[in-house]
């Protein structure tokens, strides 16, 4: 393909033309026949690169063709490309239609990676057809609108004369006879983009009059006067002076990282699981002191700057890393505001369960809510004149952990122990998220780099093996849906806290930790020290019976009255205490210790003791709490729908293209069930394919009343259940639906 016919069919007045099929090319036909002789693999592959396809799920594949090809769907697609498929599909929607590969190969570059680009985008029915005849969705045009590849308007049309300019030799010609800087003109308006402004520009300059390269290059008609200031590079010019390619040629090749030093692979698991034991303790501390003294929630639902600046003691009045314990806790569902009656921040009920955990579990669920969190705690402080607070909605990000995956993704691919230089990290991902704000994304990177050298990620600025577990672990997640679910389910049930530690985290940290201590000394003081991090049930019980002074390398526990009283409230008698005492103490019990424990026995005589004490997740009287919370989950953009989803809807799409599919008719369902009853159901069966069912497998029949009293019987096969909602594909109409829980009158289990 030359140059001249490479250009795109003319616009503004001009008549369209007329689209005929080329000699060489195989017309492909429409998006709708390619989409429908998909296999189910490769429909679920673009399903789950496009969920915006299967919310809501379509009837049929027609109006999944027709969504697919919309502006805000190819947009998303586009937005989530690397910068070389992005390039190539923006040179696409420059060729006439059907094109080729061969006419791809013409005008491009690195003809071995074409193949990849083309397979990319035809999985995501961008463009569909073999590789002798495609054609593409025909928004893309405005989607990647003003200027596609960085090529400016066609304007053959109105200036004929072009087509007599429009040659190499004439161009050169042009431009060597030009005043000094014409060529760097051209140059910096050949790869977009493909418009420059001018203070002052003589739109009536001549040949001989013009006073600079921009007037010289627009008297002979190689740039275009578009505006009283603006001046353009026609398309039909930019064709010519970049064949052979139409795209620079290093937009093909990924980025290499360069890296700064190479640090040894054990020290930096070493340094990482220092970090990751400090980042826990400070998360406890600050959540302790929180119970006892709950700073204020703004009115913009924030933390403010002097509660902030307090919060920052315990960590060496970095308020950075104060900020980012406060947004952890928060994402992990471990602080909460508290109710409408008293607006303070307050740990969770999750929170007394979470610190029963050992270290590397504990770890392990904050590690998985920094990975997931939209929140990105670096944002916090004085940007401009606009002060951004933690714990306020300023902070989230919904690109964030698209982000921290793709920064992950680069870390592990470096060899073990080389140091990234952070710029060429923003690099790489900049060239991996080409249409996304250069800035946000520079903003996002180095705070990412930040907060994982803080949190046990990285150690010595290197990738560790927790952060390889964390990337890994990505990809056995359970689906946002599922997570969300078993969260809701947890405030019903405090002791069941939903966020479970990844086992792959737990495994990963652990080796990294120093050994858990189960014993202490005891000393005169009446201190108990506990030289390293203490054995999870050992600490339970410490901080039950006396205050915590002091967290790090040695933890210092201090004996009370008041602490001691506070213990024998809990239903701790004085045996119990000097036994537990006398099991884990390397020393003798001091003395005096021992008194105070026998005479405030003797002070709180009237006192009833229990056999039991109260359980260690109940906090203690003067340790506050915000009602039950269901841990934060915001959706970050693109997530990919749950595999329930995909199988129903994929189902649901195949229903809707059989003409000879017949509705099922349903056995009644029971008339009246209890509302109980229907809801546990309800959990049980989607339980079942949370847990690894396929929707398929698992159905119940309902009675279901509509809005206008009508009943009906509906065999369903349960996807998820949430918010009083009972999503599920409906065999009476092959469709994806849902159902209120409050309008199903009755429902049995197991009925096809």
């Amino acid at each position: 393909m030359s140059p001249k016919t490479a250009a795109q069919p003319k616009e503004g007045k001009a008549k369209p033309e007329k689209k005929t099929t080329k000699p060489d090319a195989i017309d492909p036909g429409t998006l709708v026949d390619a989409l429908r002789q998909r296999d189910d693999h490769s429909m679920r592959l673009m399903l789950i690169q496009r969920p915006d396809l299967v919310h809501p799920v379509p009837t049929d594949i027609a109006k999944l063709a027709a969504r697919a090809a919309t502006n805000s769907s190819v947009t998303r697609v586009l937005d989530r490309l690397d910068a070389w498929t992005v390039g190539v599909s923006e040179v696409i929607s420059v060729l006439n239609e059907p094109f080729t590969k061969k006419d791809l190969e013409k005008v491009l570059n690195n003809n071995d990676k074409i193949g990849a680009a083309l397979d990319k985008l035809r999985l995501l029915a961008i463009i569909w057809g073999d590789d002798n005849g495609m054609r593409f969705v025909p928004v893309l045009k405005e989607v990647v609108a003003p200027h596609p590849a960085g090529f400016g308007p066609c304007f053959l049309h109105e200036r004929p004369d072009l087509a007599a300019i429009a040659n190499q030799e004439r161009i050169e010609e042009i431009v060597s006879k030009g005043p000094k800087g014409t060529q760097d003109v051209l140059n910096e308006l050949l790869w977009g983009p493909p418009v420059i402004t001018l203070s002052k520009l003589n739109r009536d300059a001549g040949i001989t009059s013009a006073k600079n390269g921009h007037e010289y290059l627009m008297a002979h008609g190689v740039l275009v006067a578009t505006a009283r200031d603006a001046l353009t590079l026609p398309r039909e010019i930019a064709l010519v002076m970049r064949t052979p390619s139409y795209l620079p040629e290093d937009i093909s090749n990924n980025k290499n990282i360069k890296t700064k030093a190479q640090r040894d692979p054990v020290q930096v698991d070493r340094a990482a699981g220092a970090a990751g034991l400090q980042f826990v303790q400070l998360v406890e501390e600050l959540l302790d002191n929180w119970g006892e003294t709950p700073p204020a929630v703004l009115r913009n639902g924030g933390l403010a700057q002097r509660d902030l600046t307090i919060a920052a003691k315990i960590c060496n009045d970095d308020e950075n890393i104060a900020a980012l314990l406060s947004e952890i806790a928060f994402s992990a569902g471990l602080l909460a505001a508290g109710d409408d009656k008293e607006q303070v921040w307050l740990p969770t009920p999750a929170f007394d369960v979470w610190r029963t955990k050992s270290v590397e579990e504990r770890w392990a669920i904050l590690a998985e809510a920094w990975l997931t969190t939209t929140r990105v705690a670096s944002l916090v402080g004085k940007v401009g004149e606009i002060r951004i607070n933690a714990l306020s909605p300023e902070v989230d990000k919904p690109l964030a952990p698209e982000i921290r995956s793709l920064v992950l993704d680069a870390l592990a691919a470096l060899e073990p122990g080389f140091e990234p230089d952070p710029e060429a990290v923003v690099e790489y991902v900049t060239w991996l998220r080409p249409r996304k704000n250069k800035e946000e994304i520079e903003t996002l990177v180095k705070a990412i780099l930040g907060e994982a050298n803080t949190i046990g990620i990285r150690g010595l600025g290197v990738l560790a093996t927790t952060g390889r577990a964390l990337g890994e672990m990505r990809y056995t997640m359970p689906s946002p849906e599922a997570r969300t679910a078993a969260a809701r389910a947890a405030v019903a049930d405090p002791k069941g806290y939903a966020v479970k530690p990844d086992q792959m985290l737990v495994s990963a940290i652990a080796p990294l930790l120093p050994d858990a201590i189960a014993t202490f000394v005891l000393q005169a003081d009446l201190t108990a020290v506990i030289p390293g991090p203490p054995a999870a049930e050992v600490a339970s019980e410490l901080r039950h019976m006396a205050y915590q002074e002091s967290r790090g390398a040695a933890q210092v526990f201090r004996f009370t009255e008041s602490s001691l009283q506070r213990a024998m409230e809990r239903g701790y008698t004085a045996e119990r205490i000097l036994e537990f005492l006398n099991k884990y103490t390397t020393t003798e019990v001091p003395q005096p210790l021992e008194y105070l424990i026998n005479d405030l026995v003797r002070k709180l005589g009237d006192i009833k003791q229990i056999d039991e004490p109260i359980d260690d997740t109940v906090p203690a009287p003067n340790e506050r709490r915000s009602p039950a919370r269901v841990r934060p989950r915001p959706a970050p953009e693109g997530a990919p729908p749950d595999a329930a989803l995909l199988d129903a809807a994929i189902k649901a799409l195949r229903a809707g293209e059989d003409p000879k599919a017949k509705p099922v008719t349903p056995a009644a369902a029971p008339n009246k069930t209890p509302a109980s009853e229907i809801a546990e159901l309800c959990r049980e069966v989607v339980d079942k394919v949370i847990s690894g069912s396929k929707p398929g497998d698992v159905c119940i029949t309902i009675t279901y009343v509509d809005t206008h009293g009508m009943s009906s019987n509906r065999i369903v096969e349960p996807i998820r259940f949430e918010g009083g909602l009972l999503t599920g594909f409906d065999l009476t109409d092959s469709r994806i639906r849902d159902y209120a829980i409050s309008r199903i009158a009755g429902a049995e289990k197991g009925k096809k």
